[in-house]
């Protein structure tokens, strides 16, 4: 008992920075009226937030529609909303680019989108574990078997841990950090 509390503080402690300062950070306000500089396959990273939920971040991919597409919590799995309803979130919203995408891969990833319509929100201590997804974990796995399809290695994964979390992707060498205009 006294090991997992200790988990949880240490965890608490690791994941009080709210924002990354090394990163462009926007209100959602500002992405929403700048919509026209994203691109399908853009990953958003929202920033910490002060419940619990929140305390880790949370990541989506935006879809052809630049609709966010993200594995929002329990209960809800695959979930597809305007980026317009984001509006009023108290979060910031860095924006994030696989490093040489193309047509070609956009497309993969869309249909590997697209087969996760059906699964469920679940944590999982394996991020290679793909029958329930967080939203991270989405993330991570849609791009690495789009990947594979296409012939690059994808691994979202900065920290190549045993599962993977927002600020892990975000800190990945294979990303760049969109700066808007």
């Amino acid at each position: 008992m006294k090991k997992i509390i200790m988990l949880f503080m240490i965890l608490f402690l690791v994941s009080c920075e709210s924002i990354d300062p090394n990163y462009q950070w926007y209100t959602p306000r500002e992405v929403i009226s700048k919509m026209d500089q994203l691109m399908p396959g853009d990953i958003l990273i929202l920033s910490k937030g002060s419940r619990f939920r929140e305390m880790w971040g949370h990541s989506v991919i935006l879809n052809d529609e630049k609709k966010v597409v993200e594995f929002p919590g329990y209960f809800s799995g695959y979930q597809e909303v305007p980026l317009f309803t984001w509006a009023d979130l108290d979060r910031e919203v860095a924006i994030f680019r696989l490093k040489g995408i193309d047509d070609n891969f956009r497309a993969e990833l869309m249909k590997e989108i697209e087969l996760t319509i059906n699964k469920k929100y679940g944590i999982t201590f394996d991020k290679n574990f793909d029958k329930r997804l967080y939203c991270s974990q989405f993330v991570y796995d849609v791009f690495k078997k789009a990947g594979k399809t296409t012939g690059r290695e994808i691994d979202l994964d900065s920290d190549g841990g045993s599962w993977v979390m927002p600020f892990d992707i975000m800190r990945s060498d294979l990303l760049n950090n969109i700066i808007l205009e």
